[in-house]
Order: structure tokens, then sequence, then C-alpha cells
């Protein structure tokens, strides 16, 4: 007798377990599953090629890679500091010069490069000694360097100076290479600088009177 309901019992826990096993575990396709988490994740989606999806308003399964997107198959070479400064693509800075950006970029540039470079880009930090002293950043070769060819040098470092592009967010950066022109123009202003500056003095005197 005893032995009997032992045998009875055993089937009906190994019964449950496979019922729960089949059922709730995630480990098998159901309809409906309260005790599974994140089912999601268990059974997601996945879009065949060429084929439409209600997913996406436009009904299309296949979409545009987002900007900046590699394929699998293509070598990427990023930027690194092995790579010269000068041998950057030449571009322009994607933020338009305005008072907001200027004082952005002093902010930033007085909180993480005045310690080398020093508050008038001159290399006089108060680091400078013991450690080397940097390019003047308002030099004729720092002038002649293109915003990117900059923004190169601050994300991936050059010679002593290391990357600072996990210290600086990347659009500071560009804020920060705004700011650097502008010490460059208060250094060694250019014969045009010195005439919009006269003419701006001249309009604003007018306006006073």
């Amino acid at each position: 007798m005893k032995v009997g309901f032992k045998l009875f019992m055993l089937a009906v826990i190994l019964i449950a377990f496979v019922y729960w096993i089949k059922n709730h575990s995630g480990y098998f396709p159901y309809e409906h599953n309260p005790m599974q988490y994140m089912p999601n994740m268990h059974r997601s989606a996945a879009l065949k090629p060429m084929r439409a999806s209600e997913f996406f308003k436009d009904g299309m399964g296949a979409r545009t890679p987002p900007e900046g997107s590699i394929a699998r198959d293509v070598e990427y070479s990023k930027t690194s500091q092995d790579i010269p400064a000068e041998n950057v693509e030449r571009r322009g800075n994607p933020f338009s010069i305005s008072k907001e950006v200027v004082l952005r970029g002093r902010q930033v540039y007085s909180n993480t490069c005045i310690v080398c470079h020093g508050p008038s880009g001159a290399g006089d930090g108060p680091v400078v000694p013991p450690y080397p002293k940097p390019p003047s950043l308002t030099s004729d070769k720092i002038r002649a360097l293109a915003d990117s060819q900059i923004f190169h040098i601050i994300t991936n470092g050059q010679n002593t100076m290391r990357s600072y592009a996990s210290q600086i967010r990347e659009e500071d950066r560009w804020k920060i290479i705004h700011y650097v022109r502008v010490l460059q123009m208060a250094q060694n202003p250019t014969a045009e600088q010195l005439k919009a500056f006269e003419d701006f003095g001249v309009n604003a005197n007018q306006e006073a009177k």
C-alpha cells in the first residue's frame, strides 16, 4: 500500500514538473505564459530580408542603416594618435560661432586645458614645468590647422598629449576650438580682423551718439 502511494505521488510530481517545463519555463513556444520573465526575449521577432513588416509605418522590413554605421565586411580605420593631424581631412566646425558657443568653449578650456596650455594658449600652464611645455595654440602652425585637425588632436592625442575624448564631450571639443580661434585672434589678429574691429568701434560710437 505504501509503495503504491509513493509511486502515485512520484508520478504526480513528475507530471507536474513536465507540465511546468512545457508551459512555464520558456523553453517551448506557447501563446500565453503568465510565469515567463520577459517573454519577448525568448521569442524575439526576426525580420526576413526583403519582407514586409507591420512594425514600421511604411510597412517595409528593410531599413536604411543609421548614419555612421559600418558593414560587417568592411574594415574601418578610425583616426588615432598614430595619424598626424596634418593628414586628417580638412573640415570646418559643425557649430556656428556665437557668444554662447565661445563662452562654453572658454568654460571647458578653463576646466581642462588651461593647466597645460595656460590662460592665453601660450603653453605656460601651472603644471609647466615640471611637465613638458606644449606648443603655443596661437602659433602659425596651429593657426594653419583646420578645425577638424585640432579636433583630431583633442580626441586622439598627439605626442605627449593623451586623448581627452573621455573627459570632454564631442560637442564641447568643437566649442573649445572656437575659443582657441578667439585666443589666436586676440594674440595675432589679421588685417581683416583689425579692420572689422575698427569698423565695429566706429559703428558702435555712431549708434551711441
